[in-house]
Parts: C-alpha cells; sequence; structure tokens
C-alpha cells in the first residue's frame, strides 16, 4: 500500500544534521559486570555522548519509566530480570527506543529471538569502540529518521487542507483525511481515478490546458477550480499543485494542497449584500455615521450626518476634507489624531469642538476605527455624538460626585474594618472550636509517653535491685567467702524480673516515647505556623503545600472519626499570599466538608482528597468530598455572608463568603464550588502567581 512518504526522496546524508538529535544523545548502558559497563561507559562518552548505566534489568526498566535517554545498550544476561525481559517490556508498553543488545553468548537462536524483539542489532563481547562507534550512530540515525517520518505522516494525515498525490498523468496514488471530507470520495473509490472525477463542467477546456501546461513545465499552479463531489454538489477549492521530482530529476508525481472556498465565496456574496444594507441602515440612524478615505476626504456619510452639519450629499463627490466640520484651533489635534488610527493606535481624547456650515460650534465626541482591506489601511470609519447636554449634565453631576466620593470613602474604610473584623473573629471562633480537640491530640501522645516513663521507673528499680545482687557476689568472690548463695539469689532474681524480656521491651518503649515527642512537637509547630501574623496587606512567598499539611494537623480531631484524608500534593512553586489568611481558608473548607460527611451519620468514614497542581500562571488546590452535596439553590448561595445550611447557633454562615473574599478579593484568585453527577462537593482555589508589590519571605 502506498504512502505519502514513498513520493519523496529522504536524504541519506549524515552530514548536514537533519535527521540527527537536535542534543547531545544520551545512551543507558545496562550491564552487571561493573568493569564491562565502565568500559563500554568511557567508549560512549569519548564518543561525545551523555551515559547512564544501570547494573541490572530491574533498574534498566525503572529508568525506562524515569529518565529520558535516546539509546539502550543492554546486556542480556543478567541476574534477575535479564535482557530478554526488558526487551519484551519495552515492546509490550510501545517504548520507543533502539536498543542495542550486547552479549557474551554467540547462541544465533538468541540472537535472532532478540531482533524478533525489537532490538536494533545484536552484539558479542568483546565489543571494540569503532564497531560501538558504527552501530549506535546507525542506530540513532535511523531512529530519528523514522520519527521524522512519523511526524510527517501525522502532519499529512492530520492536516486540515485537503492533499492528494498523482503520478504524472494525474492518476490518484495517494489522498488524505481531508480530501475524502472534502470530496465525499473515500481513500479507495479515489485511488486509481483520474483527477477529472471532480471536474465539474464549469472550466473552460483552456483553463485547464494552462494548468497542466505550467505544471508539466516543473513551475507551481495556484488557482481555483469548481469540482463537483462525490454526491453531486458543486464546490469551489483553491488549489496550489506542484510537481515532484525523482533522482533524474524528472517529473514522477504531482502534489495538491486544496482548501474548500465554497463557503469564502457565499461569504463574499453576502458581504455585497451587507454593504448595501449598511448603507440603507447607516441612514436609519440618528447619530452620524462616517468614511474617511487617506487623503482625508470625507468618502461616506449618512443623513444624520449630513442634517447636523448643514451640507448636502452632493458636497462629498468633489473631495470634502474633514478638516472643515472643525473648529481652525482643533485642525492639528485632529491631523494628530487620524495619523495615531492610521498607525494603529488611538487618540486620548475623542471629544472636539466641530463647526456646522453656518459657523455654529458644538462639541461632538468620536468613535473611529481602521478600515482594512487586504491588511491595509484605506480609511477610518466612525460615528459622532453631539454632546451639548450631556455636557451640562456633566457639570452638574461633578459637583455632587464630588461630595458623594468623600461619603462613599468613608463608608468603604468602615466597611473594610468591619470585614476585617468579622474575619478576625470567625478564625478565632474557628480556633475555639478547635482547642478541646487540639487538647485531646496533644494529650494523648502526653498520656502515653507517661505509662511510657512509669514502666521504665519500675524496671530500672528492678534492675537496681538486680545490680546489687551481682555485685554481694563479686565482693563475695573477691573476699573468697562461698558464692553459692549469691549465685543462686542472682538466678532467681533474673527468673523472677524476666530481665531478657525486661532488656528487650526498653528500646520499644524509649522509641514510642520519642515518637509520642514528636507527635507533640509537630502539632505545637503546626499551631505556631498557623497562628503568626503577618500584616493583613503583606503578601509574602508561601508554599501552600505546607500549609495543608499544617491546617490537617490542626484540624484532625474535626475530621479523623468521619472522613479519611488523601492529600495528593505536587511540587509547586510558592505563591505570594498571605499565609494566615489562606490557612483560613483551608481551615474553613477542610471543617466544612468534614461537617458535611458527619451530617449523613454513616457507619464508615467518608473520603475527603486534597490536591495541589500548577501552571504557568496559576496554583491550584482542589477539596473534595464524598458528601452529601448540595441543590443548585444552595450552590448559588453557598459565598453569601450569613448563608448557612447548618442548626441555628451552629454556623455563623461567614466561613465561606470570608474564604471567597480572601482568595478572589484579596488575592485577585478564584474560589469555585461543584457538585459532581455522582455526588460529593468539590471547592477549587486558584492563586495566581504573580502580583504587584510582593514581598519575598526570609
Amino acid at each position: 500500500m502506498a504512502h505519502w512518504s514513498d513520493y519523496f526522496e529522504i536524504p541519506s546524508d549524515t552530514e548536514n544534521g537533519i535527521f540527527l538529535p537536535e542534543k547531545t544523545p544520551t545512551i543507558l548502558i545496562v550491564d552487571n559486570n561493573e568493569e564491562s559497563r565502565a568500559e563500554t561507559k568511557l567508549i560512549i562518552e569519548n564518543l561525545g555522548y551523555k551515559a547512564l548505566t544501570a547494573d541490572s534489568g530491574r533498574t534498566c526498566i525503572e529508568l525506562i519509566n524515569s529518565e529520558p535517554f535516546d539509546l539502550l545498550l543492554l546486556d542480556i544476561q543478567m541476574p534477575g530480570e535479564n535482557g530478554l525481559e526488558v526487551l519484551n517490556y519495552i515492546r509490550k508498553n510501545q517504548i520507543t527506543i533502539p536498543v542495542i543488545v550486547i552479549s557474551g553468548s554467540n547462541d544465533l537462536e538468541q540472537a535472532i529471538f532478540s531482533l524478533k524483539l525489537g532490538a536494533y542489532q545484536y552484539l558479542i563481547k568483546p565489543v571494540k569502540g569503532d564497531r560501538i562507534e558504527s552501530t549506535v550512530k546507525n542506530a540513532l540515525r535511523e531512529f530519528e529518521l523514522r520519527r521524522k517520518i512519523r511526524l510527517y505522516s501525522e502532519a499529512i494525515t492530520q492536516m486540515p487542507l485537503g492533499v492528494v498525490i498523482t503520478n504524472k498523468d494525474g492518476i490518484i496514488e495517494y489522498v488524505n483525511p481531508a480530501f475524502t471530507a472534502l470530496t465525499g470520495y473515500t481513500e479507495s473509490e479515489a485511488k486509481g481515478q483520474n483527477t477529472s472525477i471532480l471536474k465539474s463542467g464549469k472550466q473552460s477546456h483552456d483553463y485547464y490546458q494552462n494548468f497542466w501546461s505550467t505544471i508539466n513545465a516543473g513551475h507551481i499552479w495556484q488557482g481555483e477550480f469548481i469540482n463537483r463531489k462525490k454526491n453531486g454538489e458543486l464546490y469551489t477549492e483553491y488549489s496550489i499543485v506542484s510537481p515532484i521530482t525523482g533522482s533524474n530529476k524528472l517529473i514522477a508525481h504531482f502534489i495538491a494542497i486544496k482548501q474548500d472556498l465554497t463557503e469564502r465565496k457565499r461569504e463574499q456574496q453576502a458581504l455585497a449584500e451587507s454593504e448595501q444594507s449598511f448603507q440603507e441602515l447607516a441612514d436609519l440612524l440618528p447619530q452620524p455615521v462616517f468614511e474617511v478615505d487617506l487623503n482625508r476626504h470625507i468618502s461616506f456619510g449618512n443623513k444624520a450626518g449630513l442634517e447636523l452639519f448643514g451640507y448636502s450629499k452632493d458636497v462629498l463627490e468633489h473631495g470634502f476634507d474633514c478638516l472643515r466640520l472643525f473648529s481652525p484651533e482643533e485642525h492639528s489635534r485632529v491631523r494628530e489624531s487620524i495619523n495615531l488610527v492610521f498607525q494603529g493606535s488611538s487618540a486620548d481624547n475623542h471629544e472636539y469642538n466641530a463647526v456646522k456650515s453656518d459657523g455654529t460650534n458644538f462639541p461632538i465626541l468620536l468613535y473611529t476605527a481602521l478600515i482594512i482591506r487586504n491588511d491595509k489601511p484605506i480609511g477610518i470609519r466612525g460615528i459622532g455624538l453631539d454632546i451639548t447636554e450631556r455636557i451640562r449634565t456633566e457639570e452638574t453631576l461633578r459637583e455632587l460626585n464630588q461630595t458623594l466620593e468623600e461619603r462613599v470613602k468613608e463608608r468603604t474604610h468602615e466597611l473594610e474594618f468591619t470585614h476585617q473584623q468579622m474575619a478576625l473573629q470567625e478564625k478565632l471562633a474557628s480556633i475555639g472550636q478547635l482547642s478541646a480537640g487540639l487538647a485531646h491530640e496533644i494529650n494523648n501522645p502526653i498520656n502515653f509517653v507517661r505509662i511510657n516513663f512509669a514502666t521504665l521507673r519500675e524496671d530500672i528499680t528492678d534492675m537496681r535491685s538486680l545490680l546489687q545482687e551481682y555485685r554481694s557476689m563479686f565482693r563475695a568472690l573477691e573476699d573468697g567467702r562461698p558464692t553459692e548463695v549469691e549465685f543462686q539469689k542472682v538466678k532467681s532474681m533474673e527468673k523472677e524480673l524476666d530481665v531478657d524480656m525486661l532488656l528487650n521491651n526498653l528500646p520499644e518503649l524509649f522509641a514510642e516515647s520519642e515518637r509520642g515527642f514528636e507527635r507533640v512537637s509537630t502539632i505545637i509547630k503546626s499551631m505556631r505556623n498557623f497562628s503568626f501574623q503577618h500584616a493583613i496587606d503583606e503578601r509574602v512567598r508561601f508554599d501552600i503545600n505546607k500549609g495543608i499539611r499544617d491546617t490537617l494537623i490542626i484540624t484532625r480531631n474535626e475530621y479523623r472519626y468521619y472522613a479519611k484524608v488523601e492529600t495528593i500534593l505536587e511540587e509547586i512553586p510558592p505563591v505570594p499570599c498571605n499565609p494566615e489568611q489562606i490557612n483560613q481558608v483551608f481551615l474553613n473548607l477542610i471543617i466544612n466538608s468534614a461537617h458535611a460527611i458527619a451530617s449523613q451519620n454513616r457507619e464508615n468514614r467518608g473520603h475527603i482528597t486534597i490536591r495541589t497542581s500548577f501552571d504557568k500562571d496559576s496554583v491550584y488546590c482542589t477539596i473534595a468530598d464524598d458528601g452529601p452535596g448540595m441543590p443548585p439553590e444552595t450552590m448559588r448561595r453557598i459565598f453569601e455572608p450569613f448563608f448557612t445550611t447548618k442548626e441555628p447557633g451552629q454556623g455563623t454562615g461567614l466561613g465561606l463568603s470570608i474564604s471567597y473574599d480572601i482568595i478572589a478579593r484579596k488575592h485577585g484568585g478564584m474560589l469555585t464550588v461543584s457538585c459532581p453527577p455522582e455526588g460529593g462537593t468539590v471547592f477549587t482555589i486558584r492563586l495566581p502567581q504573580k502580583i504587584k508589590k510582593e514581598v519575598t519571605a526570609p
């Protein structure tokens, strides 16, 4: 089956660098023999490549899944996963990297089996450096060539324009999916047919004769065809046809790129009708509409504009300079504004002092835009408004606004202060709600440590008694007295105290106590981080993953009995924010999810999933639970102040409102809520990575 790439001569020259990797290739060397691995690594690095090494098949597979490289030098005989198993893994997972097998065995069947599994080459140890060099270069070159061919193939196949390749007689040999979509002919229906199957008879014989003369002369032809689809429907296409020459420099094929112009033609017809409609519509408008050409002459004016200025339509036919519509002191500014518009900019002020044909002055407001044809400006189109009445009204309003602005400023300051106090009170209420749980969290490990220390005290007392008996026995030995009684007493005490078990338990008691201290230290550290205060408008670089972890420690007693918490936290960049305010949002959302799950009185614990991620502009955090969700009406009001679905006395209705204000208004981010069809609630936080006047935390 012919492929588009069969019609092109692919250069095999390796010096021009077309098919070589654009970066220094990295080669993975896998050999359990350290000396052989080091020797091969030296050869590879001397050839100018980067080298990675692995001493087993298992390590090789791990590197395949974690490290980018361009070629694999693979030993066959290795303990654990051998080279054949690695080859099979690569083939099974459709991993496209060239593999050169290097083996100490000259087993022909093994070599053939390796090649069947996809190995590029099978080399037998010892392998000389020049042999490795040539094989590596050939493998890299061939696989780069294959990669580029795949790329070109996908480009042609996915191209939105129709592509057809014919032989020199116009017999179709290849079409891409866009061609079949354009013409209605499937690939099998089109192949083997002459391109004349598309002819509609709308073009003359001379038109086609000129077309064939051009491309047969080795030139590129561009133009339009009115063709016929398989279903008989006519369509217009813009086609670019280019000859393809073979190695003998003679034309062997033609390639055509086709674009459907049918819709564009319809649009052009519609445009002509639209221009007529524009003229009629413009005359219906009560405001002046005008067009000015490159010479500043008014080329079009509607009825309202002519009547406002007191001119007839006849004056526009003799080159009417638009400057005549403005008072003399405005002429320089009007000229400057026109030049700015033609340069793609706009004037700072669109208000001018206009003049009527009888010499009457009046203020006018102009809105203008460039008229572009074929990517070139040909004039300016605009609309004018007589703003005489507006200016009178503005003078009156200006005085009223000055007083109103002062009052609004005062009221805004009062509201901001009140909002800050509400946010602080909500945070204090949340911390007060958590205090009992935090005390419980700290008390548990402390009690555990206290019990361990009581046990240790008893054990040490027993050990001291046993030590005293040992000393008595040693003194009898030193004095030459019989030691049988002391010896039996020591043995009896060891048995009674079960010394071996006591000694075995001591390390575990210390380790458990140490874990208890660490738990208390972690809780206290999180409390300290959570309670630290920056200035309310201060922004520092903050790792929100750390904030999530601290908040989870603080709120553990709120969710531990109702939900399992799963964190999927990517390694994300720190964002400029107020850490305490962001932590307050995490606190509100986590407690909200825990309470939602608790309200269901489930037999089993629910699930809360916290994820973080980022892109080039923002950092994201989602907090999802499998609780009862919420109806659409609740979702619409969830961020309203004082709105709550909890029983009276169990919620202020400010937590989510304050959270939204912190994210959206104070940090320029977004806080959204959704309820998936499968149930539960998902809160999504987006924080921008850049803000103005940020401060970097020490």
